[in-house]
C-alpha cells in the first residue's frame, strides 16, 4: 500500500466516516457514497493534504479509489 493510498484512505476515513478496511483499490467512489459534492470536498482535501492542485483532474463516482490514488499519483508527479 503506498503512502498516497494510506493518505487517502485516513481523509475518507477521518472526514467522510468510510471505514478504511472497506477501501478497496476496486471499489467504485460511488460505492462508498460520495456523491458529486463530497467528491469536490474531497478534491479540495487532496489539494492542501498532497499540495497539488487538481483543477484539470477528472474523478467522477464511476471511478474506483484505485484510480484516484492513481490521478493523485501523477499530480504530484507533475508539482
Amino acid at each position: 500500500m503506498s503512502t498516497t493510498d494510506q493518505r487517502v484512505r485516513r481523509l475518507l476515513a477521518d472526514e467522510f466516516g468510510i471505514p478504511a478496511d472497506a477501501i478497496g483499490a476496486d471499489r467504485r467512489l460511488r460505492e462508498l457514497a460520495l456523491d458529486s459534492l463530497a467528491l469536490e470536498e474531497l478534491r479540495t482535501m487532496a489539494e492542501e493534504c498532497f499540495d497539488i492542485d487538481l483543477t484539470d483532474a477528472r474523478i467522477s463516482a464511476h471511478d474506483t479509489f484505485g484510480a484516484l490514488v492513481h490521478v493523485i499519483d501523477s499530480a504530484r508527479a507533475d508539482a
